[in-house]
Formats: C-alpha cells, sequence, structure tokens
C-alpha cells in the first residue's frame, strides 16, 4: 500500500492517476498540512476510486488545543465526511505531550470513521505508550517518522503493536531510500513524493516508490 502526502487538488488528482494506492489530503505543507476544504475532498470522491484519508488539523505548531479549536477540529470532521472522505487522520496532545485518550477518543466516535494518528505521536517521548494510548483511543494506524533518524526503534514499535494497531513509516521516503523501512518488514509506505530543488510531488517518484514496494511483496 502507498499512500501519498497531498497538498493541493492537483497534485491529489495528479497522485491517484500516478498510482497511489490511498492519498492524504492536506494543505498548506510549509505548516506540515492542516484540514483541506471541503470542496478538495467532494471534487475528488466524484472522480477517484481509491481511498481518501482527510487531515484534521486546524493549524500547524503543536498538538495541544484550545475549546475553540477542538470545536472546530469536530465540526471539521463532519464536514470531510460528507463531503466523502472514508478516513481522517488527526492527533490531539495534552499538555504533557502524551496521547489525550479521552479526547480523541471522543473525536473518532463522534465521527463514525476510521482514523489514523499522524506526527503528533513523534512529539511523545514514550514511544511505547503513545502506541498503547493510540489503541486506546481507537486508532487504527499511526504514521510515524521516528524511523528517520532511528530504524532499531521503528522495528521495535512494529513488533510491540503486535497488530493492534498498524504502523506506518513516513517522514522523507523516497524510492532511494525505501528499502529500508521494506527491510523491516513493512509494507505500506508513506511518502509526500516531492523532488527537486522545489521540492515538486513526482508522479515518476510514485511510480518508483509504487515498482520498489510491490517487487519486495512478490
Amino acid at each position: 500500500m502507498l499512500e501519498i502526502a497531498t497538498f493541493c487538488l492537483e497534485d491529489a488528482f495528479r497522485a491517484a492517476e500516478a498510482g497511489a494506492d490511498r492519498i492524504e489530503v492536506c494543505k498548506n505543507y510549509e505548516q506540515g498540512g492542516i484540514t483541506p476544504p471541503t470542496e478538495w475532498i467532494f471534487a475528488l470522491n466524484q472522480a477517484i476510486q481509491i481511498p481518501i484519508v482527510s487531515m484534521v488539523r486546524p493549524r500547524g505548531g503543536g498538538f495541544f488545543y484550545s475549546d475553540e479549536e477542538i470545536k472546530e477540529i469536530r465540526d471539521g470532521g463532519h464536514s470531510l465526511k460528507s463531503a466523502g472522505s472514508q478516513e481522517l487522520v488527526l492527533g490531539c496532545l495534552n499538555e504533557k505531550s502524551e496521547i489525550d485518550i479521552s479526547l480523541n477518543k471522543s473525536l473518532i466516535q463522534d465521527w463514525g470513521l476510521p482514523a489514523t494518528l499522524h506526527r503528533a505521536f513523534d512529539e511523545c517521548q514514550d514511544s511505547f505508550k503513545a502506541i498503547d494510548d493510540a489503541v486506546e483511543s481507537g486508532f487504527i494506524r499511526i504514521l510515524s517518522g521516528k524511523g528517520a533518524e532511528n530504524p532499531k526503534l521503528l522495528e521495535k514499535m512494529k513488533k510491540y503493536a503486535n497488530k493492534r494497531i498498524e504502523i506506518i513509516p513516513g517522514g522523507g521516503i523516497r524510492s532511494e531510500n525505501i528499502e529500508k523501512y521494506l527491510k523491516l518488514g513493512f509494507d505500506t509506505i508513506h511518502s509526500s513524493a516531492k523532488t527537486g530543488i522545489q521540492a515538486q510531488m513526482d508522479p515518476g517518484e510514485i511510480a518508483l516508490l509504487k515498482l520498489k514496494l510491490y517487487k519486495s511483496l512478490k
């Protein structure tokens, strides 16, 4: 499974056309991805057949939110669901930079959609406690960039999760380094497939990523 993170509507369409198996839709790459317009999700849902995962994040920066921001998150998730998103990606932390179990659980249950814990997870000091907290919150997947600097930790996380929740590696994965993750036994990879000086999404890079991913599964 190749999941491509996209940050504009044009790139979302191009990623689907280039062979992505699933797309994560956000806007504002510079802020690490925030909630996209519902119009994008509606347009994509009418035109493509692959799963659409929508980011629910009201702003860049940290993942501890005010009451007003939590309402914005809750309402945003409902709007994205109504527009046709099949899954949502989010992550709310408490003041101690730990997973806010009660808040995330409340949001996920309220929306009634599968949810991925995004890289708010990487802000948690204790990765293994955070995995337990994510499971208790009701997430089905965790996206983490911790493997970029510490592949052994990523491998331990995968083993610790023990199929209770899926761990998806992300964070700078491209065709030249994807083998590092494939050798650890990951069969779902997250990438923005951005290349070049201007860091543009590259359909050719998507094709290369998919080729290497599916070769490893044979």
